[in-house]
């Protein structure tokens, strides 16, 4: 009969010893349900050498152990945050979150790693780690874009609200995905009409214009890694100038944290940075990772001054999904967002979740009276509008942001 281990939580405040962490951390990420590259060491130890020296942050890591086996990691921090520009809070959050809008990296499907069928004793024993102080002081914890189609956030809130703390989560995105055949034609035939006859027409349109001259290059050296890169970040930057937007290689910060990472995603054999060349010159380029048998399209960019009507970044991914087929993979993921041509090329999608864990504290509950009394007045607002206006229409214009990803059209 096994032995009743106990789960133990150790706090890791210092970088290095989470830098020195990595093997025991690669490890338990393969045998987790959060197998993701967003979740590996490379990305989230990138992540913090680039922003954890920024806005007070602190690192607040946990291990969780059984027999002085690796079981369970929580790879978070601790920071001020305001809310509403008044109330202090202090805010748990994961490594490779929580950045400014104009530098955010995009971590979709965060979460605590927990090792499979063992995820409600790591909860359980973050839960209790952070009841009885060992966190020191916080407020609130926050897991963004956490995979709403995996048990775990759903094993993680019931654990918190067991513990009587205040718990919420929405979806606040969706996935797009592909489950991969084991044929482009199968994949064809699992379209709607519209969009197959959309794909076809775009690989049709795209090949009468481009002649026989057309190439698919796929970075394997340092070399070729500068190449690629210095195409994907002119072709991204110019599809969202034509917009009047910046595009997110702007920012110093994000380029620095795809300057390192990138590298190391190469060097694993992670990295599928493509571009498509018509005539010996760019017109779209993917920056894909490949991980845990999967395809994530995470950034993209394509040429502006084309003949009307052709679709070289629908081309490019559907050359991509070619290539992940032929490699046997089992899935290509667009990641959040529901532009067009995600919506086209995909054929499932998986909700994006937001939870919201605090403390009932005073703070908590100065910050529900007080969303409280804006959606009254919000309210109010509105009333008095359809008094003074009984007849009138308002139009409400939403904005969907996917500036993190690029276009794909």
């Amino acid at each position: 009969m096994a032995p009743n281990l106990t789960t133990s939580c150790t706090l890791i405040n210092d970088p290095l010893q989470l830098e020195r962490l990595s093997p025991e951390w690669m490890s338990l990420l393969e045998r987790s349900a959060v197998n993701e590259p967003t979740m590996s060491a490379a990305w989230l130890l990138t992540w913090w050498r680039v922003f954890g020296p920024l806005g007070g942050r602190q690192l607040r890591a946990a291990t969780f152990r059984e027999g002085g086996r690796l079981i369970g990691l929580a790879p978070l921090l601790i920071r001020r945050q305001l809310y509403r520009g008044h109330l202090p809070f202090r805010r748990l959050e994961l490594l490779g979150t929580g950045e400014n809008p104009e530098d955010e990296i995009c971590s979709d499907y965060s979460n605590v790693i927990a090792e499979r069928g063992k995820g409600d004793r790591v909860y359980n024993a973050l839960v209790q780690a952070l009841a009885r102080g060992q966190f020191g002081n916080w407020d609130e914890l926050i897991v963004p874009m956490a995979d709403g189609a995996q048990e775990t956030y759903k094993m993680l809130i019931g654990c918190f609200k067991g513990a009587g703390f205040l718990t919420k989560s929405q979806i606040v995105s969706a996935a797009p995905y592909i489950t991969l055949p084991r044929s482009w034609d199968e994949y064809l035939g699992s379209l709607s009409s519209d969009n197959r006859y959309y794909v076809r027409r775009s690989i049709r349109d795209f090949r009468a214009w481009a002649g026989d001259d057309i190439e698919l290059k796929c970075a394997s050296t340092a070399e070729e890694l500068e190449q690629g890169k210095r195409i994907l970040m002119d072709l991204h930057q110019e599809r969202w100038r034509s917009r009047g937007q910046p595009g997110v290689f702007t920012s110093p910060r994000f380029r620095q944290f795809h300057d390192r990472v990138l590298p190391q995603f190469l060097t694993e054999g992670a990295l599928e940075l493509l571009w498509l060349e018509v005539r010996g010159e760019p017109v779209a380029a993917l920056y894909n990772i490949i991980w845990n048998g999967k395809v994530y399209s995470y950034q993209s960019g394509r040429r502006l001054n084309l003949p009307r009507g052709l679709r070289p970044g629908v081309v490019v991914h559907a050359m991509a999904i070619q290539r992940a087929i032929r490699m046997g993979l089992r899935e290509y993921d667009f990641l959040a967002g529901v532009s067009r041509f995600k919506r086209t090329l995909a054929l499932e999608s998986r909700p994006l979740v937001h939870v919201r864990v605090a403390r009932r504290s005073f703070m908590e509950y100065a910050r529900m009276a007080m969303e409280t009394g804006i959606a009254r007045t919000r309210g109010l607002r509105r009333a008095m509008r359809r008094m003074c206006n009984p007849g009138g229409e308002r139009t409400v214009i939403g904005r969907t942001g996917e500036a993190a990803y690029g276009a794909g059209d």
